[in-house]
């Protein structure tokens, strides 16, 4: 079997421990109504020049370091006559059996006061650079358009009495206001939820904890109950459930399996 491991295997340097810190989220009175969020959702970094990010992805159960992923502006750049940043992706991961679904090598993205933009993405094969670009087919719907960096919580989400949610009038992604301790650190952040809610069986879903900067945290990712073919639920009933709508999303993403992960600004001290 083919493995994404056969393309990516050396580790960039990182500062994250190989055990997942311990991470507590509790729900704060303190409301934040909205954020700033200047990153490509959810990519984490940011399209403009500066230092690297990285995150780093736990296996949810074990805990132990999964994947390492460092994204480096590299260069401003013209794409069909779009200013945007060139940046570089590179990606370490732990000897798994992992399926080969690799990441671009090279993403190009623009930003402005009020949006991010996928402007073109780069797979090197054989030596030669395949641009994936604005205008071409379908591009948008895998990239997507013009991300809103506002990102606001006007009551979208109503939590039920039994855990569950019901989707309102709202059209913001926030879900509420939490402190997430990652660590000996503690963030004030908006809980955001990015929900597909177009496919029957459950699309996908980002949970997201963007402190008040505007930066993310921490994040995972569900998946619908039927998405992948089978039942997630059966296949891990011991994984983290949202439950919106009456579909119900499993703690589990494209790999096959549940990941917790953290990005560089996590570990940044706090002034």
């Amino acid at each position: 079997m083919d493995t994404k491991q056969a393309h990516f295997n050396e580790m960039p340097k990182h500062p994250f421990p190989q055990k997942r810190p311990d991470v507590k989220i509790a729900e704060s009175d303190d409301r934040i109504f909205e954020v700033d969020c200047p990153e490509l959702q959810w990519w984490f970094a940011v399209p403009e020049m500066g230092d690297p990010h990285l995150r780093a992805e736990y296996d949810a159960n074990t805990l132990e370091l999964d994947a390492i992923v460092e994204i480096t502006p590299t260069t401003a750049a013209i794409i069909r006559d779009i200013d945007c940043v060139e940046l570089r992706v590179r990606e370490w991961l732990a000897p798994r059996d992992w399926p080969a679904v690799c990441p671009p090598d090279l993403i190009y993205a623009t930003l402005n006061d009020t949006h991010t933009r996928w402007i073109s993405v780069v797979d090197m094969i054989d030596g030669e650079a395949v641009f994936y670009t604005i205008g071409d087919e379908s591009f948008e719907e895998q990239w997507g358009g013009p991300l809103k960096r506002r990102i606001v919580d006007d009551g979208r989400y109503q939590l039920q009495t039994d855990g569950s949610y019901k989707i309102t009038d709202g059209h913001g992604f926030g879900a509420g206001t939490y402190d997430v301790t990652i660590g000996e650190n503690t963030f004030h952040c908006l809980r955001v939820l990015d929900v597909d809610i177009s496919n029957p069986h459950g699309g996908e879903l980002a949970e997201v904890f963007v402190e008040s900067g505007g930066r993310t945290i921490f994040f995972r990712r569900y998946d619908g109950r039927y998405l992948r073919g089978h039942d997630l639920v059966s296949k891990y009933p011991n994984n983290r459930r949202i439950v919106i709508n009456d579909i119900v999303y499993v703690h589990s993403d494209c790999s096959g399996w549940a990941h917790d992960q953290l990005t560089s600004e996590s570990l940044r001290p706090i002034s």
